[in-house]
């Protein structure tokens, strides 16, 4: 049997008969088409945003650290602030690696913006309350790029950095 493909329209139109084989194979051949194309796309999967909320949570719990040792009177509320905010970090990290498998390293280091020093209690708790603002908007920026269980987690660690500045007086 043969098929006219495709459909003569008028007298000077080109035959086109296609056998039935090759009318399969053309067919299987397209059906196919979506999985070669998604194979040619780049090669580097777009970065997952919730590595930067792990690096920035690090970084804070590094800063309330220091923070902590330098001023005896904001010690108490920058362990907390610190104990959150590596929670935070430890959260996300689980988050990161149940999607890639696990063994995703940090790759970046702390800003240096972000460091501790010997600075008065006053600007050294205001340092400590800059840093969870711009984690508190970071993490906020990032729920809409996000869905589901990832949208909330990043959503709760903005909360938690919001709850955490009235920690630190």
């Amino acid at each position: 049997m043969t098929v006219d493909f495709p459909p003569r329209i008028g007298r000077d139109a080109p035959a086109g008969n296609v056998d039935r084989r090759t009318l399969l194979r053309l067919s299987a051949l397209a059906t196919l088409s979506p999985v070669l194309l998604s194979c040619s796309g780049s090669a580097e999967p777009d970065p997952d945003p919730l590595v930067e909320l792990a690096e920035t949570a690090r970084a804070d719990a590094e800063l309330a650290r220091a923070t902590a040792e330098s001023h005896p009177d904001l010690a108490e509320s920058a362990r907390l602030v610190a104990n959150a905010r590596e929670e935070h970090a430890g959260e996300l990290r689980r988050e990161i690696d149940r999607l890639t498998g696990g063994g995703s390293t940090t790759t970046s280091t702390a800003p240096a913006e972000r460091q501790g020093t010997a600075a008065g209690s006053e600007q050294a708790a205001e340092r400590l309350r800059a840093a969870l603002r711009e984690a508190q908007r970071q993490a906020a920026r990032t729920v809409p790029e996000l869905s589901g269980y990832r949208a909330g987690l990043a959503g709760s660690v903005s909360a938690g950095c919001a709850g955490l500045r009235e920690v630190v007086a």
